[in-house]
């Protein structure tokens, strides 16, 4: 029954699309962005050393547009958004620091039919789109009660919604557009709710979800029926090739998305874990290259674990609990370009990043112990919950940019963190050789950094 959900809009859109195609008829965008979700929260007792609330998540999706009639279109959309909650823990309050975050998620599917309405503009146009559908959530259920092995049945709940949405399109020159909006999403009807429990202080935590939200969007438009635009667009692709690229070569603003891997210091390695001291991360920014000087800034997640060691033993391990930081850098860059053919620019960076604080650090409290060559040990480890909010820490190093695909950029950065802060903080007790041992283990941010990015000049875009 449920695969009728997902496989009847697939033939329904295939219909259109064969009936459509080069009548210029039909459109498909594909969007995401911000959303924040309207849920209904219930606690027992009432605590103040625990604070419960909905954090700002994405949503992203696909909307089939068939033109009916004139600036009438009929939609057919479908869309997967991410529904949180987050839960903080304060162990010494009124102090609120430090503190430990949960977050629990779910991900709804929302499946709607609607009509659109246009104001065409020469080089813009204004719609809004009110639309009915369902949310779909699958789950799994668990019963309350029971010892042993405890089965969960796969359950799906539905509910009905209804949408409004509004923006603006801004076409390029192959008629294909971007879109900016505005959209409320409201639930008619409840779905499962989300349930926390925590024994130790017997806190419970009841969350009601229709599926409703508010969100911003951002995305891109294809126009299917645009015959003579392509045609013309392939004949001009040698010397858009070269606009292109001389486009993406000069100053203007960009966006980018990087990934790197933090190699922390060899002491944090396991014995014959060759890999355990290498840690990943990304960064999501926007930035200006004003001549040879870039500024950038945005959002920036390192993983990171503990690491705990004995001086003098073979104690040497990662606990398996990683957690992420959250930053925001600043970064200053200055290249040196090689040549006179846009192929190879490079020079020094400088970044300064900002703590937001750590998310999945959590409680962990437990013992290891064992024998070796060095004798024998136990040890009990307990969080020291530590939120490094509002430290700035450090990197420097080189970087190099090279054209790809004609209108955008791989970046390649060699680089070093440092000036840390202390992050996943532990409490270390126990004994070493019948010798009593009290010590506090922590990891930072610092290491040497391999980092490969993707950059897209927004100049290529928004040529004059």
């Amino acid at each position: 029954m449920r695969k009728i959900y997902f496989y009847l809009p697939i033939l329904l859109v295939s219909f259109i699309f064969q009936n459509s195609y080069g009548q210029g008829k039909l459109n498909l965008e594909l969007y995401g962005g911000p959303q924040k979700s309207h849920n209904a929260i219930s606690v027992s007792p009432q605590s103040p050393e625990y604070s419960v609330s909905t954090p700002f998540d994405y949503h992203l999706g696909a909307n089939f547009l068939y033109r009916i009639k004139g600036p009438w279109q009929l939609s057919l959309q479908a869309e997967y958004i991410r529904n949180s909650q987050t839960i903080v823990f304060y162990p010494n309050f009124p102090d609120t620091n430090p503190m430990v975050n949960w977050r629990f998620s779910d991900f709804f599917g929302n499946y709607s039919i609607g009509t659109r309405y246009t104001w065409e503009k020469e080089k813009y146009a204004l719609f809004v789109q009110p639309s009915i559908g369902v949310t779909v959530n699958n789950y799994y259920d668990f019963p309350q009660q029971g010892s042993g092995i405890v089965f969960g049945s796969e359950e799906t709940a539905f509910a009905a919604n209804f949408r409004l949405e509004t923006g603006i399109k801004l076409y390029t020159k192959r008629m294909n557009y971007f879109i900016f909006g505005l959209k409320h999403h409201q639930g008619l009807s409840e779905l499962n709710s989300l349930d926390r429990e925590f024994p130790s202080s017997n806190y419970k935590t009841e969350i009601g979800r229709k599926g409703s939200y508010t969100g911003l969007f951002v995305g891109y438009g294809i126009n299917f029926g645009n015959k003579s635009s392509r045609e013309q667009f392939r004949s001009n692709r040698p010397d858009r090739k070269d606009e292109k690229r001389d486009l993406a070569w000069k100053s203007g603003p960009y966006v980018m998305v990087s990934g790197f891997l933090r190699f922390r210091p060899k002491s944090e390695r396991e014995p014959n874990l060759e890999f355990s001291h290498i840690s990943g991360g990304s960064i999501f920014a926007a930035g200006y290259r004003f001549n040879a000087l870039s500024v950038e800034t945005g959002y920036a997640l390192f993983n990171t674990r503990t690491n705990v060691s004995v001086a003098g033993t073979n104690v040497n391990m990662n606990l398996n609990k990683s957690f992420v930081v959250n930053t925001v850098p600043l970064t200053l860059k200055y290249d040196f370009q090689v040549g006179d053919k846009n192929k190879l620019r490079f020079g020094p960076t400088f970044t300064a990043f900002y703590t937001l604080g750590t998310y999945g650090e959590g409680f962990l409290v437990g013992g290891i112990g064992g024998s070796g060559p060095d004798g024998e040990y136990y040890l009990n480890l307990r969080t020291n919950p530590s939120d490094p909010k509002g430290a700035i820490f450090f990197n420097a190093g080189i970087f190099a940019e090279v054209p790809i695909f004609n209108s955008s950029l791989l970046n390649f950065k060699v680089s070093q963190n440092f000036g840390s802060p202390k992050v996943g903080l532990m409490d270390v007790t126990g004994e070493v050789n019948g010798q009593p041992v009290n010590f506090e283990s922590s990891g930072t941010l610092n290491g040497f950094k391999l980092e490969l990015g993707y950059k897209f000049p927004l100049n290529v875009l928004f040529k004059k």
